[in-house]
């Protein structure tokens, strides 16, 4: 518990110290209040957790309620009151709390506990969309235009995340988010975020020696040449489709297997993995190499289950 509120102190700590835009007497609830009310559903994973919490500190006898005791709020906003405040709060300014979290939780000693695969960290990257319309927009917005003309206007971030296998937690990182850049012409873009990303925080995270996880839209040679760079590892999805050199490239070669029979309640399954080393990611005489792995899933009548490869660094 004491862990806990040292790591609410944080979040507090940093929302006191968010640029307040208000001008004169108007300062009922403090910054530190209003970001912690914002952060509070989050946490306790409740939509509707501030408006309890209202009625506790409204209703006669109740005592103390929640937002008192364990977020050491003194008065509770309004849903409106922290839109307005908080809506207009730059990104970056909680940037240093992901920092602060990730070496509380190294102090601790539990850094051992994020570990994987022989030691590695595995840091999860993936784009998330948090707003589309087709009718509001802004300078940020990224936009997609449908065959009938019609514009939609959307935000995404890609978000990195501490994660460890049979773990129903992660712990967040730094994120980037796809936005116009100053000096390019072209739309912003997942892989060009994530690029940002490692330029801008790799060389904090090399310590944990990790291995980046991602999706198919990942594992193409400019991102996987920009982890190379940084000194790290990464794991993406490698699908057929997009990947039409690789997969021409295991035709009518002897692709190395293993089989495995488990047994899961009353069921039983079988795992296959097929793996090559030196598989090129692309076409070209400059393309990157890289170790390819499948995984396929079949159960007693040979149906597949499962099915996913893999594109990992080699050497």
């Amino acid at each position: 518990m004491g862990f806990l509120n040292d790591l609410i102190d944080c979040v507090g700590r940093t929302c006191a110290g968010l640029v307040d835009k208000r001008q004169g007497r108007n300062t009922q609830f403090s910054m530190r209040d209003i970001g912690l009310a914002g952060f509070s559903p989050f946490m306790m994973q409740c939509p509707s957790f501030l408006s309890h919490q209202r009625q506790i500190c409204e209703g006669v006898g109740h005592g103390r309620s929640n937002c008192q005791t364990l977020f050491g709020m003194e008065r509770i906003p309004s849903d409106n009151h922290i839109r307005a405040m908080l809506d207009d709060v730059e990104p970056t300014s909680l940037y240093g709390l992901f920092d602060e979290v990730l070496a509380a939780v190294e102090r601790a000693g539990a850094a051992p506990s994020l570990t994987g695969l022989g030691g590695h960290t595995l840091i999860a990257m993936d784009g998330t969309q948090y707003f589309a319309s087709n009718k509001l927009a802004c300078r940020n917005c990224s936009t997609r235009t449908h065959a009938n003309g019609q514009v939609d206007y959307f935000h995404t971030v890609v978000a990195a995340c501490i994660v460890k296998p049979g773990k129903n937690w992660v712990l967040p990182l730094r994120p980037e988010f796809v936005e116009p850049q100053q000096g390019y012409d072209k739309q912003d873009c997942e892989s060009r975020a994530l690029r940002r990303w490692l330029e801008l925080n790799a060389a904090s995270y090399s310590h944990l020696d990790p291995v980046y996880l991602g999706d198919d839209i990942y594992s193409k040679q400019p991102v996987c040449e920009a982890v190379r760079a940084a000194g790290a590892h990464f794991l993406f999805v490698c699908k057929p489709d997009s990947h039409k050199t690789t997969y021409e490239y295991l035709v009518g070669v002897e692709v190395p297997s293993l089989s495995k029979t488990v047994k899961r309640g009353k069921k039983r399954f079988t795992y296959t993995w097929r793996w090559m080393s030196g598989v090129p990611i692309r076409d070209g005489k400059d393309a990157l190499e890289v170790n390819w792995l499948e995984i396929v899933i079949r159960d007693s009548n040979a149906k597949i289950t499962y099915r996913n490869s893999v594109a990992r660094q080699s050497g």
